[in-house]
């Protein structure tokens, strides 16, 4: 029988468990079979939270149910997804699954998943480590996505593992805390993402939005510093334990505070009740940020991002933060280097090289 990875947070964990497979020990020649979330930042998709099944078209049936993401599936505007680029580049099948039943509706999704692609396994894949936190952790952004799909998950009855790809790398919870919370919950380090790891899958991530996946290709490739990611926070580090790959092999509920309380919700304002009283929720906060009028969104030239990255210490950004914050003159000077790039970050020594260019 079959693996299943199920992307905690959306596709970015979804590149994340296409990272780890080796360091899983999945040996499997077949195309790896993933279910996802369409959750993407307001970026890509203007809506704020996930998309539906019924958001999406032209997506390819599985015993009769409208599961799987082909290349040639789009969502309903204004709703936008990297899903079916992603199925394109990967090389994987990718599975849509969604939140609006709560808890107890993907459970049931993921059920019938399950028997239709001979699934005798879930790994339940988190880049960063949230899917770990208790709930009050003062960093702690963008819980519901994790705690609401591990609750389902451990409700299959299926067995599941939790994998953690890249302590700290979604720049939430500090590296220090994720490993710490890893180790209360039994968890064990089995490998490492590896640069041929990263080389496989160089046609996704020359293109993914994906930041925390990107942090752990870099590291991977033994890139080692500090990176801005997000508006407000400190930049994250690059360091030995980026490329690193936990499991918690045997997980329950009392190890998961945060999915023990969703999982008996029904819908997904249901979650949402339940994690603005334990937490926070991430989708009250994508409302703010889409209401927020364009000039409310600060945009610097490059000489101005080089001297806020030198200000915190950050030798590197990664390419979504550079492209939300650059003028839109800068963003054009970049733009045919950004086509270039196999990586999702820039160093400063870069950015100062092409600052040069631009000013001789």
């Amino acid at each position: 029988m079959r693996t299943l990875y199920v992307a905690a947070g959306g596709g970015g964990d979804a590149v994340g468990a296409l990272l780890a497979r080796r360091a899983l020990g999945d040996t499997d020649e077949r195309p790896a079979l993933v279910s996802t979330c369409a959750w993407e930042r307001l970026r890509i998709d203007p809506v704020p939270g996930p998309r539906a099944r019924a958001d999406f078209t032209g997506l390819s049936l599985v015993n009769g149910e409208p599961f799987e993401v082909t290349p040639s599936s789009d969502t309903v505007p204004p709703g936008r997804s990297v899903l079916p680029r992603l199925v394109k580049t990967s090389g994987a099948r990718i599975f849509l699954h969604d939140l609006d039943g709560g808890a107890i509706g993907l459970r049931d999704q993921l059920r019938r998943l399950a028997a239709a692609a001979d699934v005798g396994r879930l790994v339940v894949i988190d880049v960063g480590g949230d899917i770990v936190a208790r709930g009050l952790e003062p960093g702690l952004r963008s819980p519901l996505a994790d705690s609401l799909t591990l609750a389902a998950a451990l409700g299959t009855g299926i067995p599941t593992t939790v994998v953690v790809l890249g302590p700290g790398a979604d720049a939430e919870l500090p590296e220090g805390d994720v490993l710490g919370l890893l180790q209360d919950a039994g968890a064990a380090m089995v490998g490492h993402v590896t640069p041929d790891d990263v080389r496989t899958l160089e046609p996704v991530l020359s293109w993914h939005p994906t930041e925390a996946s990107a942090l752990v290709a870099a590291g991977a490739g033994g890139m080692r510093g500090f990176v801005a990611m997000r508006r407000g926070r400190d930049p994250v580090p690059v360091t030995d334990h980026t490329p690193q790959t936990w499991v918690v092999a045997y997980p329950a509920f009392a190890l998961f505070p945060l999915a023990q309380m969703l999982q008996a919700t029904t819908s997904l304002s249901e979650a949402e009740e339940v994690m603005r009283a334990a937490s926070v929720d991430e989708l009250d906060f994508e409302r703010k940020v889409a209401a927020e009028t364009p000039t409310q969104r600060p945009r610097k030239p490059l000489a101005d991002v080089i001297a806020d990255m030198t200000a915190v210490g950050a030798t590197h950004i990664t390419r979504r933060r550079l492209s939300e914050i650059l003028t839109r003159r800068g963003s054009d000077e970049l733009a045919e280097l950004f086509g270039t790039r196999t990586s999702g970050l820039w160093s400063k020594a870069d950015l100062l090289r092409i600052a040069k260019s631009k000013r001789s």
